[in-house]
């Protein structure tokens, strides 16, 4: 598995900041010889199903109460089930780049993203994979995004999130204040200073990469 996915110029962008399916989307293998018949699955899932899928694997916790997750065990894909996961899958980004709360649904084809700084995004990825696009204006899908709308509102108080966000960031920066002043230590720090041979891109250096790279047109 990975955590995200990486934009490389697609669109003029980079970085994992958006959700296009470059940037949202990410591999997942389950590896089980002596369990599971190897297959590809093509259902809807997401990262936040690792946790109940890993408590229904493990005998001791068969009566964990699977409510207290926001994902869905992924066992009965596993063991053969093509709709073992039929629902939506759901994202959010609330970090660099995002001047409001960005939130994503995903049914089947359909993905819709919605953020209060900016109009509403439909795509439906069955003709249009590369997500040129928008349906969310279009009168053919008025009750998707009617639906997909209820739904955000129901998973998410958007202007209560922006508050807690901004509240975080605020006391983050408070302590990031303090951390600064004194010695700093790298995160790869080793003993007695030695250089860190490897590739490793220390903080300051983040950036410089990808300020170099360019799209090359053949």
């Amino acid at each position: 598995m990975a955590d995200h996915g990486e934009m490389l110029g697609e669109r003029g962008l980079w970085y994992k900041m958006s959700f296009f399916e470059p940037s949202v989307t990410v591999p997942l293998i389950v590896s089980s010889p002596g369990r599971f018949v190897p297959r590809r699955v093509t259902s809807n899932v997401s990262l936040l199903d690792l946790a109940p899928t890993l408590v229904d694997l493990a005998p001791a916790l068969a009566s964990h109460d699977f409510n207290s997750f926001d994902g869905i065990s992924l066992l009965p894909i596993l063991e053969g089930d093509a709709a073992g996961r039929n629902g939506v899958v759901a994202g959010e980004y609330l970090a660099e780049g995002a001047v409001a709360p960005v939130v994503m649904l995903r049914r089947d084809k359909l993905k819709f993203i919605s953020t209060p700084s900016d109009p509403d995004q439909l795509f439906d990825l069955g003709p249009d994979p590369n997500e040129l696009k928008n349906l969310a204006a279009a009168s053919t899908h008025t009750r998707e995004v009617a639906d997909f709308r209820e739904e955000v509102t129901r998973r998410w108080d958007l202007p209560a999130l922006h508050a807690e966000v901004l509240s975080s960031q605020h006391r983050r920066r408070l302590v990031a204040q303090a951390l600064s002043a004194g010695a700093q230590t790298s995160w790869d720090y080793t003993p007695n200073g030695a250089a860190v041979d490897g590739p490793y891109v220390r903080g300051a250096d983040f950036w410089a990469p990808f300020k170099r790279a360019r799209i090359r047109r053949t």
